[in-house]
């Protein structure tokens, strides 16, 4: 087998891989970069020389689904293998990527932008195929041949794992994962064998487990500082991913409001997090794979976000619960523009329920000490940061040691490292190292074919 990293760095960026077996070619995740726009967050698809055979979609986050409509485009015949799941999430959260990338161009006048149209997110709905779990598949060309089987991944809904069987060698990717259940989603399902080859994730390599730590008691935590704080007297902001975290969180303040344990303040829910409660209600209905009944918004009688403008620096007239995207505070989102008027007072909180990255506007506040100056660049704003700042560890990716046992259970003769910062690369590679002595570890060069 070789593989070729098409990701532009060694980072959490625009996921792609290309994987060759004898002739046949297989690229695994087209992404596009967060921290990007326009050519510049694609993934290297330009580096792949003849046709693609097949395209393996682990799960609908964009940073592996973003570019997919260009990779669809330049390679019209291959076929896009997904869970059922993910086939019912793809279209709406591309057209999506369609309206922001719109906006962009608007904002900032980049004429590259958007990179593809509604008819090339046809092309992607067109391509998607189907495959049940744990239900091998044959892909072949030319008289070369591979088996494929999904296996649930845990990190969000429709994720998956896959096994890629050719010659008699096993190869496992584990896409982005998490071993524990979550309220949409339960833990990973992957198989424990011995495999030729392991390419695994490494979002979390560079963080440090706490002893005694569970998402039980994490989300424990979480209630018992929103109702501080709305008992105080102050709002509460959780920006969260529209896709998978809006929709845990709502769930969590619905367990908590129906034992009474959630302070009885206004709920306001927004964005194309709202609109994916369909689709998540739709394939909790039609699949195994998801757990989500849309029952849930009136339940808690969540309320849409006023359009009403309320002057950056001035707090909010209605006080309570804000879940809205984005997850890490990205310029012109809602939480964002929000956040605007939550900063500069000291009874309200911000509440980070995921990942962040360090350089996006999240990363920045979750790193800001009391008292500093967080700018508002579109908003002419300037706020003093006397809001309480907190990030609850409830990741939709596994804890590195939990990554380190599962490559453990599987032998692999080669391990390859994906999906993590440089300093998560080098922890995994290094413990990696001591613990499976017998295995290769490898941490390729982005854009440089591997054989193994």
């Amino acid at each position: 087998m070789r593989i070729t990293d098409l990701n532009s760095g060694r980072e959490i960026g625009a996921s792609c891989m290309l994987a060759e077996f004898g002739g046949l070619r297989l690229v695994i995740d087209c992404g596009m970069h967060p921290k990007h726009a326009g050519k510049q967050a694609l993934p290297r698809i330009d580096k792949i020389e003849g046709s693609v055979d097949g395209v393996i979609l682990t799960h609908c986050h964009l940073d592996h689904l973003g570019s997919l409509p260009l990779l669809v485009r330049a390679h019209p015949g291959a076929r896009v293998f997904a869970s059922a799941a993910t086939t019912l999430f793809a279209r709406r959260l591309l057209s999506n990527s369609i309206q922001v990338m719109k906006r962009q161009r608007e904002e900032t006048g980049n004429v590259d932008l958007p990179l593809y149209v509604d008819q090339d997110v046809e092309r992607v709905e067109n391509a998607l195929t189907a495959v049940p779990l744990a239900n091998p598949r044959k892909i072949g060309r030319g008289g070369e041949e591979i088996l494929l089987s999904f296996h649930l991944a845990g990190h969000v809904a429709g994720a998956v794992g896959c096994m890629i069987e050719h010659r008699r060698r096993r190869h496992f990717f584990t896409g982005d994962v998490h071993f524990q259940a979550q309220r949409t989603v339960g833990g990973a399902d992957f198989p424990r064998q011995p495999v030729d080859t392991l390419v695994m994730e490494c979002t979390r390599g560079a963080t440090a487990s706490f002893p005694g730590h569970s998402r039980a008691k994490e989300e424990q935590r979480l209630i018992k500082a929103i109702n501080r704080v709305c008992d105080g007297g102050g709002t509460v902001l959780l920006p969260a991913f529209a896709f998978g975290r809006m929709q845990e969180i709502l769930m969590l303040l619905d367990e908590a409001a129906a034992k009474g344990d959630l302070a009885d303040v206004p709920i306001v829910a927004s964005g194309l997090g709202m609109d994916l409660c369909d689709y998540l209600d739709a394939a909790a209905k039609k699949t195994k794979q998801v757990k989500f009944n849309r029952q849930v918004l009136r339940d808690l009688n969540v309320l849409p976000l006023s359009r009403r403008y309320v002057q950056p620096g001035k707090n909010l007239p209605e006080r309570g619960i804000y879940l809205l995207s984005s997850g890490m505070l990205v310029e012109k989102t809602p939480a964002w523009r929000i956040a605007a008027n939550v900063l500069d007072h000291k009874e309200n909180a911000v509440f980070f329920v995921g990942y962040c990255d360090p350089e996006t506007p999240g990363g920045e506040l979750i790193g800001m000490a009391p008292g500093g100056e967080f700018k508002f660049k579109g908003l002419d704003h300037t706020a003093t940061l006397r809001a309480e700042v907190e990030r609850f560890h409830l990741s939709g990716h596994a804890d590195r040691e939990e990554l380190v046992d599962f490559a453990k259970s599987l032998a692999p003769k080669d391990l390859v490292l994906t999906h993590g910062d440089p300093p998560a690369r080098e922890w995994m590679k290094e413990t990696l190292a001591k613990e499976l002595p017998a295995t290769r570890i490898h941490d390729p060069e982005p854009g440089v074919p591997l054989d193994l």
